[in-house]
């Protein structure tokens, strides 16, 4: 027994010399919008400030690796106010979450350069909520209280997309666009009034810069 744990350990400590780690942060935009049912008029949120957190990936084979991320982003919806008077009057609700995705990565090296292909699921933790409208010309926000009989803290879901990265001698600048989709619903469609869906739907853009720790693989 205490041989098959030595073998183990030792074949572990051998695969990790030849490893490569990665440790960074980043930056990112996001738009995104409410899938609601029954179905809802509502519009994209969008320039309602930057992601901003960090980033690790480990790679133990060529082209084959994971990548995890912890960062703060913002989502949610904008909608039509139904009265005449108003206009194009906007109501806007703003969720800002800790949000953690962690990727199956593929990756096609090219010299310095990596083409990536990311997939993975993600799960987020609402930690403050917002609302307002523009009716005043531009939006007048306002944080609310989250009840958690109505608004659900967690959500999760998938997420998905394609970058590429270059490999510098000082570090490795990383760029990628995805896309995500929503399991969980924003409201809880047991709580009187919610509609029975209201799941999230967004795009992202992001940058990154890691630093390079270990070997590189062969």
């Amino acid at each position: 027994m205490n041989r098959k744990i030595l073998t183990i350990l030792f074949s572990t400590l051998i695969s990790t010399c030849f490893a490569q780690t990665y440790f960074g942060v980043k930056g990112g935009y996001t738009m995104s919008d409410i899938s609601f049912n029954p179905v809802q008029n509502t519009r994209m949120l969008f320039a309602d400030g930057f992601d901003y957190g960090l980033v690790f990936k480990y790679y133990n084979l060529k082209y084959f690796g994971f990548q995890a991320e912890l960062y703060r982003v913002n989502r949610g919806y904008r909608q039509p106010i139904d009265i005449a008077e108003l206009g194009d009057t906007l109501y806007k609700r703003v969720n800002s979450y800790i949000e953690l995705p962690i990727f199956m990565q593929v990756c096609f090296q090219l010299k310095r350069t990596s083409i990536l292909v990311n997939a993975g699921p993600y799960i987020a933790y609402m930690i403050k909520a917002s609302e307002g409208n523009n009716s005043s010309g531009q939006y007048v926000m306002k944080n609310i209280d989250i009840n958690i009989l109505r608004d659900n803290r967690i959500d999760f879901g998938l997420i998905g997309g394609v970058g590429v990265s270059y490999d510098f001698n000082w570090g490795t600048l990383y760029a990628d666009g995805r896309i995500g989709f929503g399991f969980g619903d924003m409201q809880n469609h047991t709580y009187g009034g919610m509609p029975k869906q209201s799941k999230a739907r967004f795009q992202s853009i992001n940058i990154g810069y890691l630093f390079r720790f270990g070997n590189s693989i062969q």
